[in-house]
């Protein structure tokens, strides 16, 4: 299976690639991907130990997972917009500084590397998961209304954890998470940041940067939480784009 999986959810119009956060997947972004359709055609991108993708990880860098998810979108995306969460942020700023791409413009949501506080707890804790009741608890940990986390949602996490490769990819990426930083922010491709105020795994830098919005009562998932405001500011990011 391939080390990385794109999807085309829907739409017409400009690019826009939406890549998923650890431990998660395209469907994370059902609150908004369906609201975007009138802005672009959108993308979901899988990698490797993640969704539909396979779970052969190379040397677990971000750098090889960058890479794969380049050599999905070369030659079928122009010149993208692209929205990442959280390790998919980080990996959309590899995306970014890579010579052989053409980004247009990038919305992180709480991207990984960022906050002054670690997440190790979570991120070692999400591949170990055995039971339906401890995932719940955990994944809870990642919004401020905790209704949006259905035991069915973490039932269906640790059942994918059966796969023994699935959970040692992503115990090889946890350890990736750790250790490597993200790249710096390119000069010239336009940045902006979204980050809840209330995110439990990563919290928002203590001296957040003139282009980071920090939103209320939001956690660490933006994208469901507050959807209209990750759309809206897609929408913002593509006009001033073509200013």
């Amino acid at each position: 299976m391939s080390a990385a999986v794109l999807h085309k959810l829907g739409g017409s119009g400009p690019d826009i690639l939406l890549i998923h956060g650890f431990g998660s997947d395209r469907l994370s972004w059902l609150a908004t991907a369906p609201k975007m359709f009138q802005l672009g055609t959108i993308w979901a991108v899988e990698y490797a130990g993640h969704g539909m993708a396979g779970n052969d990880i190379g040397d677990a860098s971000l750098s090889f997972l960058s890479r794969a998810i380049a050599s999905q979108i070369a030659g079928k995306l122009t010149n993208p917009f692209v929205v990442g969460h959280s390790l998919g942020g980080t990996l959309a700023l590899h995306l970014a500084v890579r010579s052989d791409l053409d980004i247009s413009g990038l919305l992180l949501l709480a991207p990984a590397g960022l906050s002054d506080v670690s997440a190790n707890f979570f991120i070692d804790s999400l591949p170990e998961l055995t039971d339906g009741a401890t995932a719940h608890d955990l994944l809870k940990k990642l919004v401020v209304r905790k209704t949006l986390i259905t035991r069915r949602m973490a039932d269906s996490f640790v059942e994918s954890l059966n796969d023994v490769a699935r959970r040692n990819a992503l115990r090889k990426i946890a350890v990736t998470l750790k250790t490597e930083l993200p790249p710096s922010f390119p000069q010239d491709i336009p940045f902006t940041i979204l980050w809840g105020e209330a995110d439990g795994i990563l919290p928002p830098p203590a001296l957040p940067t003139i282009r980071m919005r920090v939103l209320a009562n939001v956690g660490h998932l933006p994208q469901i939480e507050a959807a209209n405001v990750v759309v809206d500011a897609v929408r913002e990011c593509l006009i001033n784009a073509e200013n």
